[in-house]
């Protein structure tokens, strides 16, 4: 089969011109193991297929220095940006030292230069009756949020977090979450999940109409967006419809200036299936209107 060669079926939002699309490495990680090699094959595919930019998870950083140089020459020549991604969350015990080791091979992916951490996980994952964060909690994350975002600002990084199953909101004093955080931190960023605020495994599912009002109150503070979909609270393999739909958080994206727009769909083990879960939400996008070739 002709490859194509890179950036020949571009896609773009007729809309929001500055605005990009790419998609996670997680979507693949049922049917392709996680190596070097297979994230170069992935950056091919995503050149081939029009996108911009890939998110390159790593749970825990274990891709080396030289691994990661090698993947951003690769990116570079195919015009492809890596954000890299760790999957620890900040109050994780191992946090610090995946976090360092994150920062290190993020900078090799200068474009754009942006390292995402899961805000909250462990701390949930023995107590199903926790609602939220306690206040020591939310101090100590908040803390440790800051310095991190400090610490790789410092070295031409930008950090986000990503909201996952705590609540979007607390009700303080019960219990505190997400946007709690960012009351309490200046200069850490938000990836933002589409799906999670809604979804069954949040302990406390969130209202779409004040969600988008807390996104258009973050300014450039809202740096990338995970696009997925929920059905009646489980995420989806393919994109479709959701609580807060994605046309208009495209619009709440292009109003703020959000440019990184990251298909993040429910991992499945047939290979040929995923990448068709990926023409198909592909498709689903074009006949919305919000991507064209």
């Amino acid at each position: 089969m002709m490859r194509k060669s890179p950036n020949e079926y571009q896609l773009v939002f007729p809309d929001y011109p500055e605005m990009k699309i790419g998609f996670s490495t997680q979507n693949f990680m049922k049917c392709i193991p996680f190596t070097a090699e297979s994230m170069n094959e992935l950056l091919q595919y995503a050149s081939e297929e029009g996108y911009q930019f890939i998110e390159l998870r790593d749970n825990e950083a274990q891709l080396s220095v030289e691994a990661c140089k090698a993947l951003a020459e690769v990116a570079g020549q195919l015009k492809i940006e890596v954000i890299y991604e760790i999957n620890l969350n900040l109050l994780h015990p191992q946090f610090w030292p995946v976090f360092e080791r994150g920062l290190r091979n993020t900078l090799e992916f200068s474009n754009p230069g942006i390292l995402r951490v899961t805000i909250a996980l462990s701390e949930f994952s023995d107590d199903p009756s926790k609602t939220g964060w306690s206040p020591e909690e939310l101090k100590e994350a908040a803390i440790l949020a800051e310095k991190c975002a400090k610490v790789a600002r410092e070295q031409g990084v930008t950090f986000v977090v990503e909201n996952i199953i705590e609540p979007f909101f607390g009700s303080a004093p019960g219990y505190y979450g997400l946007s709690d955080l960012f009351d309490h931190t200046e200069l850490v960023g938000l990836q933002y999940d589409l799906c999670n605020p809604f979804a069954s495994v949040s302990r406390r599912q969130a209202e779409p109409d004040q969600v988008a009002s807390f996104l258009a109150s973050l300014g450039d503070r809202w740096v990338t967006t995970h696009i997925k979909t929920s059905i009646d609270g489980v995420a989806q393999p393919v994109l479709g419809d959701c609580p807060l739909t994605i046309p208009e958080v495209t619009r709440l994206m292009g109003k703020v200036g959000v440019k990184y727009f990251a298909l993040e769909l429910v991992a499945v083990e047939d290979r040929e299936e995923c990448f068709k879960n990926h023409s198909r939400s592909i498709s689903y996008l074009k006949d919305l209107g919000i991507v064209v070739r």
